[in-house]
């Protein structure tokens, strides 16, 4: 008899009787059928697994594979590029196997396959193999239990590991197995079985349809259409492989948009990297909680001027802890001229400005040197490639690995703009580099805290080069 008392470890213990995670299979109030006791129950002799048992199991259960029904067909069930599956763990000695392994499959199966011939010493390698398939089937009953899925792959690698000359049964066999990977949400094994089922036996409609739906999780579309074309030519009315061409054409679509977006993202990107070569421009992280906002550049359709490039430029206000914003900066324009509209006569008044001191005689404006690292060209590439909005996950352009290093904060100074500069110019500078957009701070002159923020950058910078030379 058992007892339902709660499982002592209600969140870790993947073997009670009955799960007690929301999927898992049936509780003990639910109208299901009750799953058999040779998966997360209790062991044959009717005794309970004792938690030492429970700790010395090195593989784990998988709760995240997707469970994809064979008879229910849609765009979101064929979500291709889904590899699916887990590298696989090392496993216990086959005497200690319960069930839960990740993978079963010929090549690590052959230790249980001779236990489990005790069973079975006067029987035939084929009425073994029937037997195993007819296990493998009832586990599959309660897929939505990942543990008797798993229990099904294990009794359909041993009945593939007999001895027998039945093809018809060896694909069949083949074909339940890539089922199951399926239900576990692994392509790549579901694809191999299926495969193998079909080479067995060409006339295998299941063992098609499988391979069709492996292959759209895998994003072979050519190996998928020609899957479907072959069972439709043995089952011309299935729905099924036509639910999967349909699907497979809207994806060529899709993809063919995609390349075409990358395409111009990749010749968009190449011309801004050398425009910015040419013009000294140098990119680096950004060191506000502004993001980043690289420049803009604007080419003329018929070819006959030279391309314009646009800053978004932040501006600080330092003293006051505010902000101000110009998205549309003209690399031509000079910084003087910009004060001009910002501070002159007829601008608006600074709503925070009560004593009015920022006026356009007073104001001084400074950008810091070296404010970030500078981005490696083909960082800037990939960070550009963003900016249009495409991952360039095609092959062509790996995601880069690399780790911003910290700027010696010896080599940053503040250092004063030259107004009758353009912006061009400033930012072309040696050791001006755009954390992100251009930063310029704005100061009022001959004030006590201009000279406390200019001082305390070079009390840092002192202080830096003190404990250089100390180390």
């Amino acid at each position: 008899p058992q007892s339902h008392r709660p499982c002592p470890r209600r969140e870790a213990c993947a073997v009670s009787r009955f799960p007690h995670r929301e999927g898992l299979g049936p509780t003990p109030h639910s109208t299901e059928v009750s799953a058999p006791q040779f998966v997360g129950g209790p062991c044959a002799n009717g005794s309970r697994r004792s938690r030492g048992s429970q700790r010395s199991k090195c593989t784990r259960v998988s709760r995240d594979a997707s469970c994809i029904d064979r008879t229910t067909m849609s765009s979101h069930d064929l979500a291709p590029g889904k590899t699916g599956g887990k590298e696989e763990e090392e496993l216990l000695p086959a005497l200690f196997w319960d069930g839960t392994e990740d993978w079963i499959n010929e090549d690590n199966c052959a230790d249980y396959a001779a236990l489990q011939s005790l069973k079975y010493d006067d029987t035939t390698p084929l009425e073994r193999a029937e037997e195993y398939k007819l296990k493998g089937n009832d586990a599959l009953k309660y897929k939505q239990n990942k543990l008797y899925v798993r229990k099904a792959v294990q009794q359909y690698t041993l009945a593939l590991i007999e001895s027998f000359d039945d093809d018809v049964l060896r694909a069949v066999i083949h074909g339940n197995r890539a089922h199951a990977a399926l239900l576990l949400g692994n392509f790549g094994k579901a694809l191999e079985d299926a495969k193998a089922c079909v080479k067995l036996d060409a006339t295998n409609v299941k063992g098609l349809f499988r391979a069709a739906k492996s292959a759209y999780g895998l994003h072979k579309l050519d190996e998928c259409a020609g899957f479907c074309d072959a069972g439709l030519r043995l089952e011309p009315t299935n729905n099924e492989f036509r639910v999967i061409i349909k699907n497979v054409k809207k994806q060529i679509e899709v993809d063919a948009k995609k390349e075409k977006r990358l395409a111009f993202a990749r010749v968009a990107t190449k011309e801004a990297v050398s425009t910015f070569a040419d013009r000294k421009l140098k990119l680096g992280p950004h060191v506000m909680g502004t993001g980043e906002h690289f420049p803009e550049i604007v080419t003329h359709s018929d070819g006959k001027y030279p391309a314009n490039v646009f800053f978004w430029v932040l501006f600080v206000y330092p003293e006051s802890m505010q902000t101000d914003v110009i998205e549309i900066f003209h690399e031509h324009a000079t910084i003087g001229s910009q004060a001009d509209t910002m501070f002159g006569p007829g601008s608006p008044a600074l709503e925070w400005d009560s004593a009015k001191s920022y006026t356009r005689e007073k104001v001084e404006f400074y950008y810091q040197s070296n404010a970030s690292a500078v981005y490696p060209p083909n960082v800037l590439f990939y960070k550009l490639m963003q900016k249009h909005g495409e991952e360039p996950d095609d092959g062509e352009t790996q995601r880069p690995e690399w780790t911003a290093p910290k700027p010696d904060q010896r080599d940053q100074k503040m250092i004063k703009v030259d107004e009758t500069k353009t912006i061009g110019e400033v930012l072309a500078k040696d050791g001006n580099v755009i954390p992100g957009h251009p930063i310029f701070y704005v100061v009022v002159r001959d004030t006590e805290f201009r000279e406390k923020f200019l001082q305390a950058t070079k009390t840092t910078q002192k202080a830096v080069s003190v404990a250089a030379l100390q180390a």
